[in-house]
């Protein structure tokens, strides 16, 4: 019985000082543990210090040899923390070297968190371009949706990130997705334009956002916007205007052309399509073709 004991507490205190040691608490561990030497004395890299587990602490502080280091010697990489999340989750939000280590050994790309949060989702909040882009080449599903059936791209625009925005919608994004508070990744972007937050930021996601949309009516069935939205004065004559006026044939156009294709990455499908390039640019948002010109101009393309 006491040598169980003290094995449990050895076992106990070399998992104490591996995670101290990867997250470098220097005022917690003054000592000059490496991990190399713990996990040569027997640390166990899946054993959690409370809350903590080693290769998810690796990861929140981006140390990517450790990482390396701690799948090498067993790591569960799918492996769960006492805060409901996997390593992916801490990777996608700093760190793209990381993240990719993780993805090559066969991390799950949608792995959920206790509220149903995906790494894109979090990628998507922190505007970590590289990861976002690195989790959708590996397969993840570009609409998943956590608790609140909120997507990725909600997530960006709740947060004014327009180059996660934009590199969700070349991945096709469904930009109609309703939350279960009754709001779209239009109105959430349209929300936070309206709270005064870095107005020119979210103008853009909100231009971006319209620009991917069909038919938009953001009224209740009494014909008002919500109150948010009524009570910026621009805000509401740019959402009216979309609301009761009928949107353009060749915006209808392209918005049903997009649903059609589905999920994927876009930029490599529609090039393929019969299609002059400028309407081709078009039909991806404007990437070149768009960029200093309205959609109006659109109107001058003659199609062959």
């Amino acid at each position: 019985m006491w040598y169980i004991m003290d094995s449990v507490q050895r076992n106990y205190q070399l998992s104490e000082r591996l995670v101290r040691a990867i997250s470098d608490w220097a005022t917690l561990a003054p000592s000059s543990d490496s991990v190399e030497q713990l996990i040569h004395e027997g640390a166990d890299v899946n054993k959690p210090h409370g809350t903590l587990l080693p290769l998810h602490c690796a990861c929140m502080v981006s140390d990517s040899y450790v990482v390396e280091l701690l799948l090498q010697h067993g790591a569960q990489v799918n492996s769960i923390d006492g805060y409901g999340r996997a390593a992916l989750h801490y990777a996608v939000e700093r760190d793209i070297t990381c993240t990719e280590i993780l993805l090559d050994h066969n991390a799950h790309p949608d792995i959920p968190d206790n509220n149903q949060d995906t790494p894109l989702h979090w990628a998507a909040f922190k505007n970590q371009v590289q990861c976002l882009e690195a989790l959708l080449q590996r397969g993840a599903r570009v609409n998943a949706v956590d608790y609140n059936n909120d997507t990725p791209l909600s997530w960006a625009a709740m947060k004014g990130n327009y180059e996660a925005l934009a590199i969700l919608l070349e991945y096709n994004a469904d930009v109609d997705t309703v939350n279960f508070s009754g709001r779209t990744p239009i109105l959430r972007c349209a929300a936070m334009q309206a709270s005064g937050l870095d107005t020119h930021v979210y103008d853009q996601c909100l231009d971006l956002l319209l620009k991917a949309s069909g038919k938009i009516d953001l009224r209740d069935p009494q014909g008002n916007l919500p109150r948010i939205v009524e009570g910026d004065n621009k805000l509401r004559e740019l959402m009216l205007e979309y609301c009761e006026k009928p949107r353009p044939l060749q915006e209808l156009c392209r918005y049903a052309v997009r649903k059609s294709l589905g999920t994927g990455y876009i930029p490599n499908v529609i090039p393929k399509l019969p299609l002059p390039s400028r309407l081709q640019d078009y039909l991806l948002l404007g990437r070149q073709y768009l960029r200093n010109q309205s959609d109006t101009d659109i109107s001058n393309i003659n199609v062959v």
